[in-house]
């Protein structure tokens, strides 16, 4: 079993994918919107965004990515008034003993620093830790949300041979509990997808809807979306709607 539950057989069978529109080629458009996306000046954040009640928010990279790759969604965030905070991981690996046991102490320290809940925002594979973190502390979590983050196995995607080479790091009791993490949480839980994901196939990062269970759409890629607006704003929203 590896961390999509796709074989390497499997994995070149389904690429082009005829269905999801993932393969090389969407591959090829995220690697250009992310090097056009690191030239860019970050964004203006919209005045009219509902500003924070200064509680701390734990940011979580994706897959092989690290904290350099969240610095512009908790710039945000730290300027909407929330405590943004890093996990202080370089290089995102997976669901490893090392990375699980770093995710809950940095969130346990900073509930009892701050004598709050915190709320967690993740991108991608971030997005499915930060559902295992409130999973597991539900009393230090305020709220969770996910951004482009695939919580419906076996998940389609060109990182999958990544996925593959990585497997035997990766915390074996995490993957058996894939289908409790990406089912529903005692918490509220926003989901931002977007149909243009080229990494991830985006109905798979769609959750049940319910009380305080909600998906929100945004436009753009997979490897920008913490630097969209769209998703900034409904970031935004999801954490001003966890302090009122």
């Amino acid at each position: 079993m590896n961390l999509y539950n796709v074989t390497m057989r499997e994995a070149s069978a389904i690429f082009p994918h005829p269905e999801s529109g993932l393969g090389l080629q969407s591959l090829a458009r995220e690697m250009e919107a992310f090097a056009a996306s690191a030239f860019r000046p970050p964004p203006a954040l919209a005045e009219d965004l509902p500003r924070g009640d200064g509680h701390a928010v734990l940011v979580l990279p994706g897959f092989l990515a690290g904290d350099w790759t969240t610095q512009r969604l908790r710039d945000v965030i730290a300027q909407l008034g929330y405590r943004a905070e890093a996990p202080e991981i370089l290089f995102n690996a997976g669901p490893t003993r090392q990375i699980l046991s770093r995710l809950n102490r940095k969130l346990l320290d900073l509930a009892d620093s701050s004598g709050a809940q915190v709320s967690i925002v993740g991108i991608s594979l971030g997005g499915v830790l930060a559902r295992q973190l409130a999973l597991d502390n539900v009393d230090a979590v305020r709220g969770v949300v996910t951004l482009c983050s695939p919580i419906r196995y076996p998940v389609v995607t060109p990182l999958q041979p990544f996925a593959h080479a990585l497997t035997p790091f990766h915390e074996p009791s995490w993957l058996d509990r894939r289908g409790e993490i990406g089912g529903a949480l005692p918490m509220p839980v926003t989901a931002i997808y977007s149909q243009d994901d080229g990494i991830i196939d985006w109905r798979q990062c769609l959750q049940d809807e319910a009380p305080g269970a909600a998906n929100v759409r945004v436009t753009g890629a997979h490897t920008t979306v913490g630097s969209n607006p769209e998703a900034h704003a409904a970031v935004a929203r999801a954490l001003a709607m966890r302090s009122s």
